[in-house]
């Protein structure tokens, strides 16, 4: 188990990328290979033996609010197993329920965020990070934390992307909010910058923080693709709508890549449970009249108190028919049988 430890440098050598600090290096002549804290330790801090992977993340929040983040856990990197319904098993340390579907890797063989995720530059800058302040991007943003095949095979432009485009997303549409809007509207916590994404990717990994903000994160996925999740049971109701399948990917492909970017795709069996609420309870975003047809269709496949009364009636009066026929057959055999006893030879005597 690792713990996050204080540092012993500059938190701005940690907040660069390894390329930065290459460049650096390369500016002063010095030798550009080694490991990130090797690199720091000739750039003039002090070593720090096996930096963390939060060390980015957790020193540019420092810098931010003043205060580093303490007693992080790490408890292994999930192994990518499933259960039978295609959800990862469960997160040690994590609520059961946490179940999403995509891993990270999938979500960048999927394309996800415009392409622009892991670029501290992409995209329109945010409110927290101006470039006056931050000329080269969001601190603590990088792909050099995580393993590398994760990204093997991935072409550059899916995550490393200085400019927002749909084409580089999974549906080829643009969905949700830039940096910006993201901060304003209180989603960001200073220790994942670029928000739930870059926390799901480090959760994956093993690292657990402290002070709720886990449980935070998961309870916002709750929200948008749990059990319950909003846009997850408005996708189905869409659906049902529609009277397509789970995986039509012409029905609502803004809301399909909203899910990916929440580490989930709706699967058949997710749809069939989801469905059941939906056509009881509706669904969120979605106005109820949209639904009619599903509901009178409900309503139509349910038989009333009468219906039912006539249809237990009518079992009632099969059932005993079929008593009756029954009983007839019995007495024709046994007349039967007494008829043969009293043909010649057939009474012993």
């Amino acid at each position: 188990m690792r713990t996050h430890r204080s540092p012993l440098c500059s938190a701005a050598w940690y907040s660069m990328t390894v390329v930065e600090l290459r460049a650096e290096l390369r500016e002063r002549g010095l030798k550009v290979s080694g490991k990130k804290a090797e690199l720091i330790e000739r750039l003039g801090g002090r070593s720090v033996a096996a930096p963390s992977v939060l060390s980015d993340a957790s020193l540019a929040a420092a810098k931010s609010v003043g205060s580093a983040v303490t007693a992080v856990k790490w408890v292994g990197v999930h192994t990518g197993e499933r259960d039978a319904s295609g959800h990862l098993k469960q997160f040690k340390a994590a609520p059961a329920h946490f179940r999403p579907n995509l891993t990270p890797r999938q979500m960048l063989l999927k394309g996800m965020h415009g392409g622009i995720y892991f670029n501290p530059k992409g995209g329109k800058p945010g409110i927290r990070y101006p470039r006056s302040t931050y000329p080269k991007g969001i601190p603590g943003v990088s792909i050099d934390e995580f393993p590398p095949e994760w990204f093997t095979g991935v072409p550059v432009e899916l995550f490393l992307s200085r400019r927002y485009s749909a084409a580089h997303n999974c549906y080829r549409v643009k969905s949700g909010l830039d940096q910006a809007g993201w901060e304003s509207s209180g989603w960001i916590n200073d220790v994942d910058p670029r928000g739930w994404t870059q926390w799901y990717f480090r959760f994956y990994m093993g690292r657990r923080l402290p002070d709720g903000e886990d449980e935070r994160q998961i309870g916002r996925w709750s929200g948008v693709a749990g059990v319950k999740g909003r846009w997850k049971q408005n996708l189905i109701a869409k659906c049902l709508r529609d009277e397509s399948t789970y995986d039509d990917v012409s029905v609502s492909p803004v809301v399909r890549q909203t899910l990916v970017h929440w580490a989930y795709e709706l699967c058949e069996a997710d749809f069939h449970v989801g469905a059941k609420r939906v056509k009881t309870h509706g669904a969120s975003y979605l106005p109820r009249e949209q639904l009619t047809d599903v509901f009178k269709k409900t309503r139509d496949d349910t038989p009333s108190l009468s219906s039912a009364s006539s249809f237990a009636a009518a079992a009632a009066s099969a059932t005993a028919a079929a008593a009756a026929a029954s009983s007839a057959a019995d007495r024709a055999q046994r007349a039967q049988r007494r008829a043969q006893s009293e043909e010649p030879g057939g009474i012993h005597r």
